[in-house]
């Protein structure tokens, strides 16, 4: 649908009541723009599609509704008028006034969406009455060779966990507990994780990776309790409840389950200590770390294994460099992708970004053939499809980078100054369900995914490159998370995925399929995008040679 397809009065009064502040609106014209909207489901649809592109991202829905509803109540409010005053003008407090009152409509429609029902249809069931609703504490981060002999095994790496038993019959595997505290694993061992700061393991043979700001992290085995001291150790559970501890950092405090006359109080084993322990003594052996797998074998070293793991990439590279250099060809670059990088949705092809052929946003030197950055200007969008949508229907994680750089401007106007990465469902929709990445109205780092909106402080710089690393844990029968992290300049990048996140969603329902990406600046900003992947692995789209092994296959 486009705006031809409206009445041809709509469009001349969305002007003038949105674009043009020194512009006057007359009483019956304002009317007549809040009828075109209470009557007719394609104009609500279009000022709905032009806030949800040009307001930015709100940060409290709920808040933002009940305001809209006050002001309509004041804007609309009988008030004694001894003369006729047939023209309005439109001063800031009142171009709000009459922006809220319209919008009102968009915002109830979004409430009844919220709560499953329309008017004139009926309440559609509530997806998390299914649901699981017990709590996450802890993720499978990574696995190597792992056969899993427990009723509900972990499914892939990634996944989220909940409190149950697990036993891992061979292989190796990590857990990172939401307290940042890792756990690896080599089968066969039993093991059942009770909170974020606590597990219990019947056998088998473990590390403990300790994380300083969390609290301490209790190991429960059959006879003994162990909790960290800023620890790394290892631990060999026997069969028959006595433990082989080896402590390679910090220290470890040991006590037994049962107090007696020959154990009844905690010892501290410190580093580079070993002892062979049950519940009523202990004895010294040899420290020995070699016993243990302290990491789980990383990266793959079969490319094609690496390749399978970064499935969308795009530079912006041109394959021509046209004079002058902005007008070079960047639409249809990169891996991954249906079509080359669209206008609308559907419509015709982006002529509006400017090429920078030469430069790179990337923190290290890329090669010749991933130079290039796309610069988007004034409510710029622009939409390209995957070939792999990031499906929240099936067990699966997602990860998601870009480079992001605002651009320092003369512009007074401080609104609309915001910019973002988008994954979108093709398929149309009245309120199209989005993942949404980037910098806020407030200059804020920002996520939007399902029903919630999380920013947080503090704000981002302008003429500041930013890294996003997003990660989207989706699963077919429990409920779905997104984790998103905003690296500055001056800090590194971890090999690893961070145990500290900028934004973190509650689990959630998420059925939706995602296969379109959306690149946006607000109206009145101007934004840098560079590097844009999506991946299996932390790895996939952080390590900055993954792209160059994988254009050079």
């Amino acid at each position: 649908m486009s705006i031809q397809d409206l009445p041809p009065e709509f469009e001349p009064l969305l002007n003038r009541l949105l674009d043009s502040p020194d512009e006057e609106i007359s009483q019956s014209e304002f009317d007549q723009f809040q009828a075109f909207l209470s009557t007719n489901p394609e104009a609500m649809q279009y000022y709905f599609n032009y806030l949800d592109i040009n307001l930015g991202l709100q940060s409290d829905m709920k808040a933002r509704l009940e305001a809209l509803e006050q002001t309509s109540r004041e804007q609309n409010a009988p008030q004694p008028q001894p003369f006729p005053q047939p023209v309005v003008r439109r001063t800031a407090f009142l171009r709000y006034s009459a922006v809220a009152s319209c919008s009102l409509l968009v915002g109830l429609l979004l409430a009844w969406s919220f709560a499953g029902f329309f008017p004139g249809g009926t309440r559609t069931p509530d997806p998390q009455a299914s649901k699981e609703e017990r709590t996450y504490v802890a993720t499978l981060t990574r696995s190597t060779d792992c056969v899993w002999g427990s009723e509900s095994p972990p499914e892939f790496s990634g996944q989220r966990l909940m409190s149950e038993d697990l036993v891992l019959e061979q292989g190796v595997a990590e857990f990172r507990f939401d307290t940042g505290v890792r756990l690896i694993i080599e089968g066969p061992t039993k093991i059942n994780l009770v909170t974020s700061s606590r597990a219990k393991l019947d056998y088998g043979k473990l590390v403990l990776h300790g994380y300083d700001p969390a609290p301490e992290f209790s190991l429960i085995t059959p006879l003994l309790t162990f909790q960290d001291i800023g620890t790394e150790y290892g631990a060999q559970i026997h069969r028959d409840g006595e433990v082989d501890l080896h402590v390679f950092a910090g220290a470890v405090r040991v006590a037994p389950n049962q107090k007696n006359d020959q154990f009844s109080e905690s010892v501290i084993i410190q580093k580079g200590q070993a002892r062979h322990l049950n519940d009523r003594k202990f004895e010294d052996i040899q420290l020995e770390p070699e016993l243990f797998k302290r990491e789980v074998p990383g990266t793959p070293q079969n490319l094609q294994a690496q390749r399978q793991e970064l499935r969308v990439y795009d530079s912006f590279h041109p394959p021509e460099i046209l004079d002058p250099e902005q007008t070079s060809p960047w639409q249809n670059t990169g891996i991954g992708w249906v079509n080359p990088w669209r206008t609308p949705k559907s419509g015709g092809r982006a002529n509006l970004g400017l090429s920078r052929p030469h430069e790179s946003l990337a923190r290290t030197e890329v090669a010749p053939s991933q130079l290039g950055l796309l610069e988007l200007r004034g409510a710029s969008s622009f939409f390209r499809k995957l070939k792999q949508p990031v499906r929240m229907d099936i067990n699966a994680i997602y990860y998601i980078s870009f480079y992001m750089q605002k651009i320092k401007t003369d512009q007074k106007n401080q609104s609309y100054q915001y910019g973002n990465f988008a994954l979108l469902p093709s398929v149309q929709q009245e309120d199209p369900p989005k993942i949404r990445i980037g910098m806020s109205i407030n200059n804020y780092a920002i996520l939007q995914a399902g029903p919630q909106i999380i920013e947080r402080a503090p704000p981002l710089q302008s003429g500041e490159t930013y890294l996003f690393v997003t990660k989207i844990v989706a699963s077919e029968k429990v409920s779905d998370q997104v984790f998103m992290r905003a690296f500055a300049e001056a800090e590194p990048i971890p090999d690893q995925e961070p145990p500290v996140w900028t934004c973190v969603t509650t689990p959630y329902e998420d059925s939706n399929v995602f296969d379109v990406v959306r690149l946006h600046a607000g109206k009145n900003s101007a934004y840098l995008f560079d590097e844009v992947r999506i991946g299996s692995t932390w790895s996939s789209v952080v390590d900055p040679d993954r792209p160059r092994l994988v254009l050079e296959q």
